[in-house]
Formats: structure tokens, sequence, C-alpha cells
């Protein structure tokens, strides 16, 4: 399945493959495969990344001071449990935070039937609060 999100407001469009279970399901449980997809890649990230690839102005500070330049290991915050962030997902979505189209019909209802194929493209939109409003 293709995985599109966009954040209203914004130009950009940020487009992925993940592989999903095909057939039919809910819009919950959908969800649900999405965060544990992501929780998972956070935590492949979080865990081959132990070198700094980017020195930051403070590394540089302390590189001046030090002598060493970009060896600190980074502290990199755990991913949350993986209910609790199926619980935030489910909540954006709930609270409007989150529209959710399947094949470019937009899904209204957390526990609505989806089908999703081979070639299904799913996009998540997240709406921006405006200032002042």
């Amino acid at each position: 399945m293709i995985v599109e999100t966009k954040i209203v407001g914004s130009r950009d469009t940020e487009s992925l493959h993940v592989q999903v279970p095909l057939g039919n399901g809910t819009l919950r449980e959908l969800l649900s495969e999405l965060v544990r997809h992501e929780l998972a890649a956070y935590e492949q990230r979080r865990t081959s990344s132990r070198t700094l690839q980017v020195l930051t102005p403070a590394d540089l500070a302390r590189g001046v001071d030090t002598g060493v330049y970009g060896r600190e290991n980074r502290a990199v915050p755990a991913p949350p449990p993986e209910a609790e962030a199926i619980e935030r997902a489910v909540e954006a979505f709930t609270d409007g935070l989150v529209f959710v189209f399947v094949d470019g019909l937009q899904v209204e209802e957390i526990d609505a039937p989806v089908v999703v194929r081979p070639d299904s493209t799913l996009r998540l939109v997240r709406l921006v609060a405006l200032a002042g409003g």
C-alpha cells in the first residue's frame, strides 16, 4: 500500500510503501498497522544511528573545549508503548486532527470498513490550528 502524508498549509507530501494485510478490515485496524510499522522503523533508526551525523552549534562549542568533535553518544528517546501510540493515532482521528482517505474516498468513522488492495493508496491529511482564531 502507498501511504501519503500531507500537512495542510505545506506544499510537501511524503509518500512511502508500507506492507499491510490486504483485504477487508476497519480503519482502526489499518491505523494500528501503520503505527506498528512506524514504531518499528523508529526503533531501527534509533538503534542503528549511534554515530553523530550532523554537528550542532552545541557540539562545535563542546569540541572547542574538549578537542573531541561528535564522539558523544546522544540520547535518543525510546518510542512510546505500542498501545499508547495506537491510542494517540486513534484520538487524533476522532478529534478531527487528521483526515483519512483510502483510494480517494474519505473515511469518516474509526470503525468503518476499508478494503486494502496491493495498489491502494492511503492519504493522511493533518490539520493545523490557525493562530488567533
